[in-house]
């Protein structure tokens, strides 16, 4: 597993063999099973995840209905707002798959940043692309409708479709499974 993180962070970024071991000496690994409930809204997030193995979804609950906005896969991040603001969360992460992790909590991030510097310039330039990733999905999304989010999806990760059940996958996107599956048929005549 470690070695499944460093070779993610070099594809990221150059980092030196001596942060690769301090990363090896100093990570976490959790295993999650099917259905584990990470965070709950209201709760404040005392962890953030590097997803191994496994697929953990993110969703809101709008009057009594989930509603899904990511799903999140093998080299994937997940720091929820409340991890860094500390404030209560207003989204619920589960894992829909067995899920191996790398997780920190606030308290070994600070103390590892504090002994070793060089982490901090490589947290910053991870948190930077991240934020510059999400922020492009974010605009894709917005400006799509349900059949471009859709295509979107086959293009740039069409494992989902394999992974997530249709009802999740509709979600997501923002329409009904019956639309979806219209959408499906219309484009693969």
């Amino acid at each position: 597993m470690k070695d499944e993180l460093l070779n993610f962070l070099k594809q990221q970024i150059p980092i030196s063999e001596e942060l690769e071991q301090i990363i090896a000496e100093n990570t976490l690994f959790k295993q999650f099973k099917k259905g584990t409930v990470l965070l709950r809204e209201g709760e404040v997030s005392k962890e953030c995840y590097f997803v191994l193995k496994g697929c953990i979804k993110r969703y809101y609950m709008l009057d009594g209905d989930e509603k899904i906005t990511g799903f999140f896969t093998e080299g994937q991040v997940i720091t929820p707002a409340s991890y860094t603001d500390r404030l209560p969360s207003k989204f619920y992460l589960s894992c829909i798959e067995a899920t191996i992790a790398s997780v920190t909590d606030p308290e070994t991030e600070a103390l590892l940043y504090q002994k070793y510097p060089s982490l901090v310039s490589l947290s910053r330039e991870l948190g930077e692309k991240l934020m510059v990733s999400i922020s492009n999905e974010f605009d894709d999304w917005v400006r799509f409708n349900p059949e471009e989010r859709y295509l979107l999806l086959l293009k740039n990760r069409p494992e989902l479709l394999q992974r997530i059940p249709q009802y999740q996958l509709a979600n997501y996107i923002g329409i009904q499974p019956q639309s979806l599956s219209r959408i499906r048929k219309r484009l693969y005549k």
